[in-house]
């Protein structure tokens, strides 16, 4: 008797185990901008919110996420009209404080081990260090989008991410270049780059590169067998936000 009574308990446990991951699915947000996290005053940031299912066994069900992405004052979403980069079945629910932004997977089940890429724009306000903003899944109702419960297997682990915002003063660092005449077929020639509005102290100087190469200086003058140039001027305080670039060409006679 005692031996049935071990096996039924055993029988029990089995049971259960399988009931218990019947419908086990695991959504997770990430959140990253685009662009290191710097956008100027009046410029244009990307947020990619990753949305995805680590089951392991069932689909997060259409109409059963509504996250919710909050970014600081210093920037503002972009109205409605203008969030073009939302995946098929993906609906914004709210967008109205300019600092909070909710979506639904409306018609969007989303199965196991898939997930979706969202990219919301948002643009610079103020000029602000970097600050924190948050991604976080709120769940619906399978239905409408309206609030519901969470779903079987969720781990709250994941439902939450954080990333960094940065808000630097516009750019309007212009450059153009000019060059010298090549008299001789192999000869070298100089090319002066000038710069126009460029940044102010305490601003740091403004720096050169020709044709993508790896090195940078603060000298203006390059000098270059003919060919095809590529100039680009950055605010080394401000490089990743503060950059601009120009071409030229530079000819030289045929050899005799």
């Amino acid at each position: 008797m005692k031996i049935f009574k071990q096996l039924f308990i055993i029988f029990a446990i089995i049971i259960s185990a399988k009931f218990n991951s019947f419908g086990q699915a695991n959504p997770f947000i990430n959140v990253l901008p685009s662009n290191s996290g710097i956008v100027t005053t009046g410029g244009f940031i990307d947020i990619v919110v990753t949305i995805g299912n680590t089951g392991p066994v069932s689909a997060v069900p259409q109409a059963k996420l509504r996250p919710i992405i909050q970014v600081p004052a210093s920037v503002a979403f972009l109205p409605t009209p203008q969030q073009t980069g939302l995946p098929a079945g993906w609906t914004i629910l709210t967008n109205t404080t300019g600092t909070q932004l909710r979506l639904c997977n409306s018609t969007d089940a989303i199965p196991v081990n898939t997930s979706r890429t969202i990219i919301l724009k948002v643009q610079g306000v103020t000029v602000a260090p970097a600050q924190t903003f948050s991604g976080n899944i709120n769940f619906g109702n399978g239905t409408t989008c309206a609030a519901g419960t969470s779903v079987a297997g969720d781990q709250t682990t994941d439902n939450s991410a954080l990333s960094t915002i940065e808000v630097v003063a516009g750019c309007t660092l212009g450059v153009t270049a000019t060059a010298g005449t090549i008299l001789c077929n192999g000869d070298l020639t100089n090319i002066t780059c000038n710069v126009t509005n460029p940044p102010t102290l305490p601003n740091g100087p403004v720096e050169y590169n020709i044709s993508g190469s790896t090195n940078w200086q603060t000298s203006n003058v390059f000098t270059v067998p003919a060919g095809n140039y590529t100039i680009t001027a950055r605010d080394s305080s401000n490089p990743i936000a503060c950059i601009t670039n120009t071409n030229i060409v530079i000819t030289e006679p045929s050899a005799l």
